[in-house]
């Protein structure tokens, strides 16, 4: 083909990394410059140990730098900045390979990819969906090895790839003019004219005008651990709760935890804590996502700003998550048992089913998945009862408040008995169920609000953005941003993220552990952020409206986004192929980021969950 073509040749030189003891069966490869592809459930559900994995890639990157000195035989790997690079296989089984091969030319600056094999099996597609193009002569339906499509199989030498590769080197090519891509000039031209700086409070506005025009208000953040995205998202909601109307703030956390916050910031009870004591007393994993100076300072505000208003229209902070399912059992049970005795039995029936599982998710997960029995028809059993008796409840404040959080705590149990009981049969389906839960408790805090009251959503970009503008969409994963739109409308939903360039980020090494201070590198070549760090000196507020159809918004380029737990070893994984101007209607643009401050330093977990983030995490 190089030589049809009269183009450079060289090789990707990529290594399967093999199970322990069973080194056939394949927990992801690697390639040169760091490139890996892991599947993330090995470790994650305890199947493999840290180590292990560490131990493999060792030994394999040792060897993969050997067959590159080998084979290259010192001569400089081809520049596939701004070029098409076509990677040739003879035959794609799993994709597993291929997928990391396309992870090195990206690396390498490579504007399009192009995978070619006479045959592939219609399963590797999918692990190859992020080419540009996928070209072979061979689809079968009931594919079962590449060798069974060749007359000849034989291995290829490694003499014969050498000397290939030293006669390519010494080829003359043809010199072909090579058109200027001007995409990236019309996209800095495009971010220019949007964009204003962002150095104070005040340049918030005009994106808080353009917000409060929505009911619903989704603000992201581009990781769990960055010191500005929560400094400038607090910000933005003080403004917007400064213009009015807004009546509650709905955030990434436990329902329990942050009950407990709502009814202090809105005067209710302890008033003689402060958001520190509070927050500290936040126990579920990890912790520094919530207990962090920055949301301390912004509820100590909030406190402040809720006790010169009416009670009516204080702003209430609210969990929208699903992972309390223990903790929601016992506050449902302590509810029945000051408000209706006789329904007791019914909860402690739903507790008991539980109760051999020792409050470990993943215990009750595996027992569910080797047996096909579950807790689930005492938790609905528990959710009719308190749905039922919570129905007869008087329509006063007080009562009203108890009734919210009963309900709430009910559904929550319900749905994470779903969620624990399905999480291990793949990220894609536990994620679904966790992100329309948050976004039914979304729908839930804005009926109670009314039609004139506006809430606030606090949660990772990955949540906020819609999902339809990224590659989650194509793999059959929804979130809240999704969802709101689909339900209220583009008009009555403000989707905001966030971006950076570089800077330091909180998180742990692996699910579970103490949180760390790690060094984020500069951006991606080719991402939105290297476009974004090209383009403009400094921090920005980028509004979308009207700028649709520009180059920058339509086109798909990566987009960073860092989970509570980071790898700077699979770093180009952190990237989401996403089209900006369908994610979001704003973006704000912090070039430089520093680490959040904990209020206090992670223990280990005692109730485990497991992490489920979209592919590519």
């Amino acid at each position: 083909m190089a030589e049809e073509l009269e183009l450079p040749l060289d090789v990707i030189v990529v290594r399967k990394l093999g199970i322990p003891d069973q080194p056939e069966v394949a927990m992801g490869a690697i390639g040169e410059g760091g490139a890996e592809v892991l599947d993330p459930t090995m470790v994650a559900r305890g199947w493999l140990s840290e180590e292990e994995v560490e131990a493999v890639e060792q030994a394999e990157r040792r060897t993969l730098d050997q067959r590159l000195a080998l084979l290259r035989e010192g001569r400089e790997r081809i520049d596939l900045r701004g070029r098409t690079a076509i990677i040739v296989d003879d035959g794609i089984a799993t994709g597993a390979t291929t997928k990391v091969a396309l992870l090195v030319a990206r690396q390498l600056g490579a504007s399009e990819v192009v995978i070619a094999a006479p045959v592939i099996s219609p399963r590797a597609l999918d692990e190859i969906e992020d080419a540009d193009r996928v070209t072979c002569v061979l689809l079968p339906a009931r594919f079962q090895a590449v060798g069974q499509y060749y007359r000849d199989f034989g291995q290829t030498e490694d003499a014969e790839v050498v000397r290939l590769l030293h006669e390519a080197s010494l080829r003359p090519r043809r010199s072909r003019p090579r058109l200027p891509d001007t995409s990236d000039e019309e996209a800095i031209a495009d971010v220019r004219a949007m964009a204003t700086p962002l150095l104070s409070d005040a340049d918030l506005d005009t994106l808080a005008e353009r917000a409060a025009r929505a009911r619903l208000i989704c603000i992201g953040e581009a990781s769990h651990g960055t010191h500005e995205f929560y400094a400038w998202r607090a910000a933005l909601t003080k403004r917007l709760i400064e213009r009015g109307d807004i009546r509650w703030i709905g955030v990434e956390g436990d329902w329990p935890d942050c009950f407990r916050i709502d009814t202090w910031v809105r005067g209710r009870s302890e008033q003689w804590e402060d958001a520190r004591q509070l927050l500290s007393s936040f126990e579920r994993w990890p912790r520094w996502m919530w207990a962090n100076t920055d949301v301390a300072e912004f509820l100590d505000w909030l406190h402040r700003w809720n006790l010169t208003q009416e009670r009516s229209r204080r702003v209430g902070f609210y969990g929208l998550d699903v992972y309390s399912l223990w903790e929601s059992l016992e506050a449902v049970i302590d509810w029945l048992a000051a408000n209706s005795p006789d329904d007791v039995p019914t909860a402690l029936r739903a507790w008991r089913c539980f109760e051999p599982y020792g409050e470990d998710p993943q215990g009750y997960a595996w027992a569910t998945r080797l047996v096909p029995m579950s807790c689930e028809p005492d938790v609905i059993a528990l959710l009719t009862s308190v749905r039922e008796h919570a129905g007869r409840l008087g329509a006063g404040f007080d009562d009203d408040e108890s009734r919210l959080d009963v309900l709430q705590n009910a559904l929550t149990a319900a749905d994470a008995e779903h969620y624990y009981r399905i999480m291990l049969q793949g990220d894609r389906e536990s994620w679904n169920v966790r992100d329309i839960h948050m976004a039914d408790t979304a729908d839930r805090l804005a009926e109670r609000a009314g039609p004139d009251g506006r809430g606030v959503v606090w949660a990772h970009n990955t949540h906020v953005g819609d999902a339809r503008g990224t590659t989650m969409g194509n793999e059959g994963m929804v979130n809240i941003g999704e969802l709101l739109r689909e339900r209220h409308g583009l008009d009555d939903v403000c989707l905001i993220g966030f971006a950076s360039r570089e800077g330091t980020v909180l998180a742990a090494r692996s699910w579970g552990s103490t949180e760390t201070a790690f060094r984020l590198p500069a951006a991606k070549a080719g991402s939105h952020e290297d476009l974004l760090a090209r383009a403009l000196p400094g921090a920005a507020v980028l509004i979308f409206a009207g700028a649709a159809g520009t180059e920058w918004l339509s086109r798909e380029r990566g987009h960073r986004a860092v989970g509570v737990v980071y790898d700077p070893r699979r770093e180009t994984g952190n990237y989401v192929p996403t089209v900006m101007g369908r994610r979001y209607d704003a973006l704000l643009w912090i070039p430089q980021t520093t680490a959040l401050t904990p209020l206090t330093h992670e223990p280990r977990p005692e109730s485990p969950e497991l992490e489920t983030e979209p592919t590519g995490f």
